[in-house]
């Protein structure tokens, strides 16, 4: 199957996010510059530590293959997260994200709006749900193959919490393979 870069093989869950899929970001973090930025699912190689150091963003990064699981690590200090987390047990990690009570954003699939996992858990908290939605779908690659996936079935998102300067943000995306080469796709 060509587009098994999303499923259960060859790689698991341990997809990684492009270079054009952290860049959509830096329009609405640029006041986030002077804060500590937790990148909690990712290593030296990630296109967030790569795209967010290069914009002159003050990061640490972790991730569980040294083992900083995330659901029991946490820096000593830090002021925002932001990452792609794998979306097995994805309600998992957003709520640890929300317990820290922190800014952040996750990249999720956008149909998890479909599923009770943001009403349950935002009903009572007093903080502010945003979303940051891409004009097409991210195209991400295997983390052990390097293949990159054909366009998925689902359209990825970042869903935060207190991070963006409004609710709900639809921005442009342009796709670029890992070579950098422009795609055109809807």
């Amino acid at each position: 199957m060509k587009n098994q870069v999303y499923h259960q093989q060859d790689g698991g869950d341990e997809q990684y996010t492009p270079q054009y899929g952290v860049e959509i970001l830096l329009p609405y973090i640029q006041h986030l510059k002077n804060k500590i930025i937790w990148l909690p699912f990712d290593k030296s190689d990630s296109q967030f530590v790569k795209v967010l150091n290069k914009n002159g963003f003050n990061i640490i990064y972790s991730h569980i293959e040294n083992n900083q699981n995330f659901l029991k690590y946490e820096p000593l200090k830090w002021d925002v997260l932001i990452s792609n987390p794998p979306y097995k047990n994805k309600r998992i990690y957003w709520e640890r994200a929300l317990n820290f009570k922190k800014p952040f954003a996750l990249l999720l699939p956008l149909n998890i709006l479909s599923d009770s996992i943001i009403n349950v858990t935002m009903r009572k908290r007093e903080r502010e749900f945003q979303l940051l939605i891409p004009s097409k779908r991210m195209r991400f690659y295997n983390a052990k193959t390097g293949e990159v996936g054909n366009q998925p079935t689902f359209k990825a998102a970042y869903f935060g919490v207190n991070i963006f300067k409004q609710q709900i943000i639809l921005a442009d995306m342009e796709i670029k393979l890992l070579n950098q080469k422009k795609l055109t796709l809807d």
